[in-house]
């Protein structure tokens, strides 16, 4: 099965749970175990988050209710507000009436998260030569390791110890712990719920630079914080050597195909984050490279928790 669908020209409706499926599938050497599955309440997420909101999915209303007065929208907001207008109704295919709320899926993450041992600041690395997935033990509970990976679970200021100078890659992605308001709130509450941050200056410092080849894909995962937003363009893919060539678009839906909060003024919550992309000013992939597409999905509940992106 797809894990990704085209319904229009550079848009695209992904499939989050089938997209880690299809990687897992049949990959096991232990012949008990046929595949691996994300738990499907993940992706129980069937009304906007702000639906209790009396306005929302009539913001062009001209009924006089005591709400706040949105500003216009910025030309990013309004582009994909467009877009999602054109291809509403494809999206609400799998409409389910009977869905009230997305109480499920977020119990499910709460409890997940009160009993799990993950320590993020612990440091240590692994690998998996084979050719297979393996499952192995740490601190009593179970992780999926894919075949050929190496992995490093480490604060970014030690990158250099671990990632040898001469090391090239092909595809670099990055999903930065990016500084909110919002994690230090969750934090707060509960420290298993919340990580730790990175500042914009941390992000730059990552010698990025040392690791590229001519034709290195780098993807950076932004928020719509402007502050944010600048420095990719302005301080991170300079410092690297990198172009921007491209700016996709991954619009967070319900199951029925709305997103899951309405469309805001800039420097407010929106449905949508960015993924940056960049290449060396001499690749010779850079004209070629698709500048912009719209990625829609049913996002899991697991929060910044992002959809796989092989195959579009």
């Amino acid at each position: 099965m797809e894990s990704y669908e085209e319904i229009s020209e550079n848009t695209y409706l992904l499939n989050h749970s089938i997209g880690v499926e299809n990687l897992y599938r049949d990959s096991f050497t232990n012949y008990k175990v046929k595949n691996a599955r994300l738990n499907s309440i993940l992706f129980e997420i069937h009304v906007p988050y702000d639906s209790k909101d009396e306005n929302y999915g009539n913001q062009t209303s001209n009924k006089r209710k005591r709400l706040k007065t949105l500003k216009p929208f910025d030309e990013t907001t309004q582009k994909i507000l467009e877009n999602h207008s054109l291809v509403n109704t494809q999206l609400r295919r799998n409409l389910n009436k009977n869905a009230a709320n997305n109480k499920k899926a977020l119990e499910f993450v709460d409890n997940f998260n009160a009993c799990s041992n993950y320590d993020s600041e612990r440091c240590f690395r692994g690998q998996n030569s084979s050719v297979h997935s393996v499952i192995t033990e740490m601190d009593g509970e179970s992780f999926i390791i894919p075949p050929s990976v190496t992995f490093i679970n480490s604060s970014v200021d030690r990158f250099s110890e671990y990632i040898a100078q001469h090391n090239k890659f092909d595809l670099i992605v990055l999903d930065p712990p990016w500084w909110n308001k919002y994690i230090r709130r969750i934090k707060a509450v509960n420290a298993k719920s919340g990580y730790k941050m990175l500042t914009n200056a941390d992000i730059k410092a990552i010698p990025l630079e040392r690791h590229l080849h001519e034709n290195t894909l780098v993807l950076v995962w932004c928020t719509n914080a402007l502050s944010h937003i600048e420095a990719v363009s302005k301080d991170f893919f300079p410092k690297w050597g990198v172009e921007l060539v491209g700016c996709w678009y991954w619009i967070k839906i319900t199951s029925s195909g709305e997103p899951v909060c309405k469309f805001n003024e800039p420097q407010q919550k929106q449905p949508y984050e960015r993924l940056f992309i960049g290449l060396p000013a001499e690749s010779t992939m850079s004209t070629t490279f698709p500048r912009e597409r719209f990625l829609y999905s049913v996002p899991s509940a697991i929060h910044s928790h992002k959809p796989p992106l092989y195959g579009t």
